[in-house]
């Protein structure tokens, strides 16, 4: 069976009703490829039941991550209603997905990695949602422009310089303008990242994604050598930024207004999203945040008299609108 474009003529199999318009993607996930397998295998009777009765240590602790649609609450930030349409790019094993089709009429899931794709589909048949997967790629999206209100990129604007030749800023900033085309006028651009000065990279802490310390907050050309130096082949390729950065890449790549909120602790393990541009913040640490004790508590404590420390937190939601 076959999808195909009467346009350029091209066609596309349809492999388990899901269209699949790559035919091979390096496999990536937060579980290693043959324990995912593994886990399909066993999901195809209950995906909840293998996640939760798995023994695999590593499959326990990404299970949490996986199982928490409360990691889709950045959706009440957008105030979208409930007959939006939406496009989670890069939708990984589903979780924000499942979330956002519990609120919105019409969810398409894209995730290139075959593994994550199948556990998908499995999910969503058990619970009886009607989201349509699609096995592709942010580089080849079948969809018309205009024809969405909300576009999801949770962790993946990092990534889209990873295997592409080029400038990362410039690789991400043409991902940007994809989504920004296929978003309707007034449309949401949802994106859940890393922040480039998060506290912990001033302490040794490693970059998440290429594992190395240091990298994210030395100037781009020495992270590149640095990089290298270090065995990464095609260098520094997982750019972040500050708040300030983010603003101005995502107005560049064609968003009128651009909310950054705090995701704490992290925007895939979120209990609070804080306002980055009022007194919130403040409010919220003197009252939520926790005593500490010790160097790092007075390091804390004039941080944030300063204004500095909510520049220092883990993570962004970024809530653009076009």
């Amino acid at each position: 069976m076959l999808v195909a474009c009467p346009q350029c003529r091209q066609s596309w199999p349809i492999v388990g009703g899901t269209p699949q318009f790559v035919e091979e993607f390096p496999y990536w996930g937060e579980i290693p490829q043959q324990q995912m397998q593994e886990v399909n295998r066993r999901a195809a009777t209950s995906w909840k039941s293998a996640l939760l009765s798995s023994q695999d240590p590593v499959v326990k602790r990404a299970s949490e991550m996986i199982l928490n649609l409360e990691r889709a609450n950045w959706c009440l930030l957008t105030n979208l209603p409930e007959n939006s349409r939406v496009l989670d790019l890069g939708a990984g094993l589903g979780t924000n997905s499942h979330a956002l089709a519990l609120r919105y009429r019409e969810v398409v899931a894209v995730e290139p990695v075959a593994e994550r794709v199948q556990f998908m589909k499995q999910r969503f048949e058990q619970e009886g949602l009607d989201v349509r997967v699609v096995r592709t790629s942010l580089w080849h999206l079948p969809f018309e422009e205009s024809s969405f209100d909300l576009i999801v990129m949770n962790g993946v604007l990092e990534w889209v310089a990873q295997g592409q030749p080029g400038d990362p800023r410039r690789i991400q900033q043409e991902a940007l303008q994809t989504a920004a085309r296929l978003l309707r006028r007034g449309g949401v651009l949802y994106v859940g990242i890393e922040n480039r000065y998060a506290g912990s990279h001033f302490v040794g802490y490693r970059d998440p994604h290429c594992s190395l310390p240091w990298v994210t907050i030395l100037p781009r050309p020495l992270a590149q050598l640095y990089a290298k130096r270090r065995g990464e082949l095609e260098g520094y390729r997982n750019y972040l930024y500050s708040p300030r950065g983010y603003r101005k890449l995502l107005e560049q790549s064609g968003f009128s207004s651009v909310d950054c909120y705090l995701a704490i602790p992290s925007y895939n393990h979120p209990r609070y999203y804080i306002p980055l541009e009022n007194g919130v913040f403040r409010y919220f640490t003197r009252n939520f945040g926790g005593a500490g004790r010790g160097i790092r508590s007075v390091a804390r404590e004039c941080a944030l008299r300063l204004g500095l420390l909510k520049y220092l937190q883990y993570s962004f939601a970024l809530v653009a609108t076009k």
